[in-house]
């Protein structure tokens, strides 16, 4: 099964406000069921099972959701090593996403991207970039426990969730770096890492090379959660045309986020970082977000799915909600 579509939701009410800013419809989902990119691959359940939880009713805000797109065989049904017998099916996969998000901006709709592993991020942003005309003009908010800028070269695992950050720069496999177009998406000073607390050599390298801006685990300690994202707003929004916001569930602290693929201890806290996204649904310049990486089959009561539904409503209706 390539895709299943849905078109499900809540519709625009008389009279009332829209999600974001005027210039958008409607808030609007698309699933990514992969868990190719991993070497834990129940992610592909993820958007499903949030589908099919309807946890989405509690919504506040006009949403649709509209397909979920699958990769040509399950992760479940088929076992293959980490590596180069993966990518047939992420490629395609990111290509499809591409596509898809590529079509909601252009209806002026807000996608909303749920995995499913990171390995999207590569489809997910060429896609915005090109319907923006935005390539290497666009700023990306990458919060995550880790930095995912390996290539083939100096990953460990060979895992592509490891990849897609670097393929965004223009480095790594072909196959993730032009999903829909040569070149890189993204340019280094328009893109900030917040949260990570576990990378290896290599990926180090070549973010310091590039000029990355890096928010360790332990500077947002020490500055506040809030006070970070805030520098790193100021950042991307920089000789852009708009960004977006990339959130690996593994950022929060696995007390607070176990239904994940590759949990780190430590981590960001909800209750802080919620009510600081609550001031982003009226900037017209955020275009696009990801939560990726839910495992639902390694949550506990539900703890990652309500996550997700606070994110959702902090980022994204009229009246915040924090947990």
């Amino acid at each position: 099964m390539s895709a299943r579509p849905y078109s499900e939701g809540r519709k625009i009410e008389k009279g009332e406000q829209n999600p974001i800013g005027s210039m958008i419809n409607q808030v609007v989902f698309i699933g990514f069921a992969s868990g190719w990119g991993a070497q834990i691959r129940e992610t592909e359940k993820g958007p499903d099972f949030l589908f099919s939880s309807g946890i989405l009713s509690s919504l506040s805000f006009p949403w649709l959701w509209k397909e979920t797109l699958y990769p040509q065989k399950s992760a479940q049904e088929h076992s293959l090593p980490p590596g180069p017998l993966t990518l047939p099916f992420i490629e395609d996969l990111c290509r499809r996403i591409a596509f898809s998000v590529e079509s909601v901006i252009k209806n002026k709709e807000f996608p909303v991207i749920i995995g499913g592993d990171q390995s999207v991020s590569a489809g997910t942003w060429a896609g915005v970039a090109n319907a923006l005309k935005a390539k290497q003009k666009f700023g990306l908010i990458w919060i995550d426990a880790h930095k995912d800028a390996h290539t083939m070269e100096t990953t460990p695992s060979q895992a592509y969730h490891g990849m897609p950050l670097a393929a965004l720069l223009g480095f790594g496999d072909p196959a993730l770096v032009n999903v829909l177009e040569e070149g890189p998406i993204l340019r280094p000073e328009h893109v900030c890492l917040i949260g990570v607390r576990s990378y290896e050599e290599g990926e180090a390298a070549l973010l310091k090379q590039l000029g990355v801006r890096v928010y360790y685990m332990n500077e947002v300690l020490e500055k506040g959660f809030k006070v970070v994202f805030q520098e790193a707003l100021t950042h991307v929004k920089q000789g852009t045309k708009g960004y977006g916001l990339s959130i690996d569930l593994d950022a929060f602290d696995p007390r607070e986020a176990p239904g994940v693929g590759s949990p780190e201890p430590g981590g960001l806290k909800p209750r802080e970082v919620l009510p600081v996204f609550s001031h982003l649904k009226r900037d017209l310049t955020f275009k696009a977000l990801e939560i990726v990486e839910y495992n639902p089959d390694r949550d506990k009561n539900n703890k990652t799915l309500f996550l997700i539904r606070d994110l959702l409503l902090n980022l994204l209706a009229q009246e915040a909600t924090s947990v």
